[in-house]
């Protein structure tokens, strides 16, 4: 491999892993799609060096793995709503809530406003507030899951990675 390759290997490789830690730990922040982003540094750094060290089979891995990981926010939160008695429409509510709760307090009110969503949709349409604030807490704490169930894919996505590379230069 000439010189000018090794360098820009390593360049790439080093703003991969960069780029790789920020979306792991930003996971767990509202609306930061982690896994999005370590899938974008691992596919970037997979197209810049030829498929050597990360195949094409691991890029289709990970990105099933990032389409998973960057939706769990979502759809944990509305499970959560729906174990604890929620409605679809608490869980439209969540939803609209969710919109409207990111563009009055981004990045926060995305939480702020599914939760809120829930619980007043809950509670107009059943008129019990010991059970929309029940459905309200579930669409929480399914959130919260969500969160760390978001910060494990990009976790994972990291070990995989870090696998492929392993594997790739083993007998270099």
């Amino acid at each position: 491999m000439p010189q000018v390759d090794s360098a820009v290997q390593v360049l790439a490789l080093t703003l991969a892993v960069v780029v790789m830690i920020f979306g792991t730990f930003a996971a767990v922040l509202p609306v930061v799609p982690g896994p999005a982003v370590v899938w974008t540094a691992t596919t970037v750094y997979a197209v810049v060096t030829g498929f050597r060290d990360v195949s094409v089979l691991t890029v289709i891995i990970l990105t099933a793995l990032m389409i998973l990981g960057s939706t769990t926010e979502f759809w944990m939160g509305l499970l959560g709503a729906k174990v604890t008695g929620g409605s679809l429409w608490g869980a439209l509510g969540s939803i609209a809530g969710m919109i409207i709760g990111l563009i009055i307090l981004f990045p926060i009110g995305g939480i702020i406003g599914g939760v809120l969503g829930a619980l007043v949709i809950e509670l107009v349409r059943t008129g019990d507030l010991k059970k929309a604030l029940r459905i309200g807490g579930g669409t929480f704490g399914g959130y919260l899951l969500g969160v760390l169930a978001e910060f494990t894919f990009a976790l994972v996505m990291d070990i995989i990675f870090a696998v492929s590379l392993f594997f790739a230069h083993r007998g270099s």
